[in-house]
């Protein structure tokens, strides 16, 4: 197995891919079997994957549109007319397929349609593969994760971000081989010759402060512990969110989310963390996850310094979990939270050196998303918001 990213700041969609294609094909010494593909929505366009079609025979081609920029080994890129990554999987041992499907009939019938899809598409039918990427619009990712679940078994990890725009007003778009999609699942399956190790974490840390969900509908709070939940967020966040008024809150709450503890390992809780979004005019807020009644919510907190270092860490991590060295890292994939980027966007340049000091010489591409997926503990696939999500291989 042989992996190398690139990327290109080029305006026009065809003049990047034809950059992407030349460095890849020089780097590997040949055409890869899967790119995984993020782009700013400037790029997001059907020549991008057309022009990468044409110079990579028999690609497949997995991904969606990244907030702000995108990572590699060889920093964080951003430009005027947007920029696009790649990370380039040549690997004959190995199989891999993407399928695609459109969420109109349903979120988790998506899901289970289109691993179906990519199975086929890796001549592996009812095989389980060793793990899925995944990229969908932000929404219903629990219900797409659950069909994918309903297809190959629940301890298969699954791995990705939910597609992002620059201004959160839904310009995101979802990367399948053929073209670019809007409202669609996107997964890849997996089947690797190499070890592979995955972690799935946050930056943030749980303050003391709890509350119980009373009243809860999909991924909106109308009641914690009996009370309106902007007012008691609030109290929490010392005032800092106005619960009287109405209106986006991102930016004010990326410093302090809500977390629910999704699993224990050796005592320490694992903590998957929602995003609060909005206060409604009855005093609710709005999620980027879903939420249900009965959930013991914390209020988490973190710090810039958290931010920056924590996806090197959770490179770090997935090393560990494949059970190699560091310096034996083969390259990887690296999901960050999009609020969290914009959080210490002019840091990012030390995000990206950290990762790379996590997988010293390795590629890797980097993307930053609205939604974050991945496993846990015991493949315990999860959505969360504000987290770092990585795949290594080994």
């Amino acid at each position: 197995m042989k992996l190398a990213s690139a990327f290109s700041l080029a305006a026009a969609p065809r003049d990047a891919a034809a950059a992407l294609a030349e460095d890849l094909l020089a780097k590997l010494g040949g055409p890869p079997q899967l790119v995984v593909l993020y782009a700013t929505q400037h790029l997001a366009h059907d020549d991008l994957l057309a022009g990468l079609r044409e110079r990579l025979a028999g690609v497949q081609i997995v991904g969606g549109t990244s907030c702000g920029g995108v990572m590699t080994d060889a920093g964080f890129h951003c430009g005027p007319d947007g920029a696009v990554g790649a990370l380039g999987v040549l690997d004959p041992q190995g199989a891999y397929g993407v399928g695609a499907c459109g969420l109109e009939g349903g979120a988790r019938q998506a899901g289970a349609e289109a691993i179906s899809r990519a199975l086929a598409a890796a001549d592996r039918e009812f095989e389980t593969p060793a793990l899925v990427w995944c990229c969908q619009p932000p929404g219903e990712e629990e219900a797409v994760i659950e069909g994918v679940q309903s297809v190959i078994g629940a301890r298969t990890p699954i791995i990705g971000g939910s597609s992002a725009d620059e201004t959160i007003a839904g310009d995101w778009s979802e990367f399948a081989t053929e073209a670019v999609l809007h409202g669609h699942a996107v997964v890849a399956a997996l089947f690797p010759s190499a070890q592979y190790g995955a972690a799935f974490q946050s930056g943030y840390a749980p303050s003391g402060v709890t509350g119980v969900i009373t009243r809860a509908n999909d991924r909106q709070i109308i009641e914690i512990d009996h009370r309106p939940a902007a007012e008691v967020y609030s109290a929490w966040t010392d005032g800092r969110i106005n619960a009287a008024a109405s209106g986006p809150i991102l930016a004010k709450s990326t410093p302090a989310p809500l977390g629910r503890v999704a699993a224990d390992v050796q005592g320490v809780p694992m903590f998957v963390l929602s995003h609060p979004a909005m206060v409604g005019t009855g005093g609710d807020l709005s999620l980027f996850t879903d939420i249900r009644e009965g959930d013991l919510v914390h209020l988490m907190h973190g710090s810039p310094d958290s931010l920056v270092k924590r996806a090197g860490l959770v490179v770090d991590d997935a090393c560990a979990m494949g059970g190699w060295r560091r310096e034996d890292t083969l390259g990887g994939l690296v999901i960050y939270c999009g609020g969290c980027m914009l959080h210490v966007r002019e840091r990012m340049d030390e995000v990206a050196a950290l990762v790379r000091e996590a997988m010293p010489k390795a590629p890797f591409l980097g993307a930053f998303t609205f939604g974050e997926q991945g496993a846990i503990v015991d493949s315990c696939n999860r959505h969360g918001n504000l987290m770092v999500s990585a795949l290594t291989f080994g």
